[in-house]
């Protein structure tokens, strides 16, 4: 089942190496670029309600393979087409793919570890961060040697439904309802009671976790200055210590709490941000910025395994309370691009590093309340 973690991070990674080549393809200026981007976060977001119900209808295993399916094909597509309007209704596609390709592995992997009575889902989210590292060194290796993104991207996408498909036999938890006499079936996953805090604080961490993803290449590019070998170096930094730091994750969970654990990882993703703002104007502006990216990589990366930890718990089911809490918690994905466009369009990078820092803190520090339940 680890091996399903892997190839969804994989999928999100080969595409986000290569954003500035679409940028230049397509000659996109950033507010225009943040809403080619958004239509990504729409895709997902759409989907997450439904996945939720298709979930406890269908099953978390026949939902992770379909939305595996759909991501990949979606993948392989984006080099060929012919301009932005098809670019993000293509990126609308691997959104949907992804998101339920998402639940349902979470679903699955929140089964395993209600059978091992302790943390292991940040760990399970370790699997994800590696493939995304692995698509981002890919990606950067491509990159150095020319190759065209229609190999690139269609080699990643078989790649990514073979391992799917091999996979499959080892996705073997089966859904439990959790009924009242009232329920009648399936509904859309949407966040009621102590998860709509428990959402908000998922919502902080993915503002941060976009941001650091899709915009690193520009960073990099814009207020860096390194050339094309070296765009995705921001990325693949954040994306390694994110899965370092996932590695010891539920170690630090057991010991320190789910709440203290969440704040202090949203406090110090908040911290890189301020640091890759500012480091454009200090001495050694390269290392300071990856040792900014780094500190935010490290910082998320437990915040979403942990908000889905809860969320299964407190759901109906497994999966529609994870999807609860991706629903409103995945807003970031949405939110983030625009918003950091359009400030970036109209003041400069750095202003929309330091709003992402300030909405970061503001949302994380809301884990004690969202964990008292």
């Amino acid at each position: 089942m680890t091996a399903v973690f892997v190839v969804n991070g994989l999928l999100l990674g080969t595409w986000i190496v290569r954003i500035p080549d679409f940028r230049a393809a397509f000659d996109l200026g950033e507010s225009a670029l943040g809403l080619v981007l958004l239509a990504l976060s729409i895709g997902t977001l759409g989907a997450l309600p439904v996945a939720g119900a298709a979930a406890a209808r269908f099953g978390s295993r026949n939902l992770t393979i379909v939305g595996a399916l759909i991501g990949s094909i979606a993948l392989a597509a984006l080099p060929w087409l012919p301009s932005p309007i098809a670019l993000a209704a293509g990126l609308v596609v691997l959104g949907i793919g992804a998101a339920g390709c998402d639940i349902g592995m979470n679903a699955q992997g929140a089964g395993v570890q209600l059978a091992y009575g302790r943390s292991i889902m940040v760990g399970f989210h370790a699997a994800w961060s590696l493939g995304a590292l692995t698509g981002a060194l890919i990606g950067a290796a491509t990159l150095a040697l020319r190759v065209p993104a229609t190999w690139h991207l269609g080699t990643a996408a078989l790649a990514i439904l073979l391992a799917v498909i091999l996979a499959a036999p080892w996705l073997r938890i089966r859904d439990q309802a959790r009924r009242t006499s009232t329920d009648r079936g399936p509904r859309l996953a949407l966040p009621r009671g102590p998860l709509v805090a428990l959402a908000l604080v998922a919502l902080g961490s993915t503002i941060g976790e976009n941001v650091a993803s899709d915009w690193s290449g520009i960073v990099m590019a814009d207020l860096v200055g390194v050339g094309p070998e070296r765009v995705a170096w921001g990325f693949v930094v954040f994306t390694a210590t994110m899965a370092v730091a996932r590695l010891v994750g539920d170690r630090v969970a057991n010991r320190l709490g789910e709440a203290r654990t969440i704040v202090a990882g949203g406090t110090l993703a908040a911290a890189g941000f301020l640091v890759v703002a500012a480091a454009s104007w200090l001495p050694g502006t390269l290392w300071i910025t990856l040792a900014g990216f780094a500190a935010v990589g490290t910082g998320v990366a437990v915040i979403i395994p942990l908000t889905f930890t809860l969320g299964a718990r407190l759901g109906r089911t497994s999966g529609e309370g994870i999807a609860a809490v991706a629903t409103v918690g995945y807003g970031g994905f949405m939110i983030a691009p625009p918003v950091v466009g359009f400030v970036a369009e109209r003041v400069d990078l750095r202003a929309s590093l330091v709003l992402v820092a300030v909405a970061m803190l503001v949302l994380v520090w809301r884990a004690p309340s969202a964990t008292r339940h």
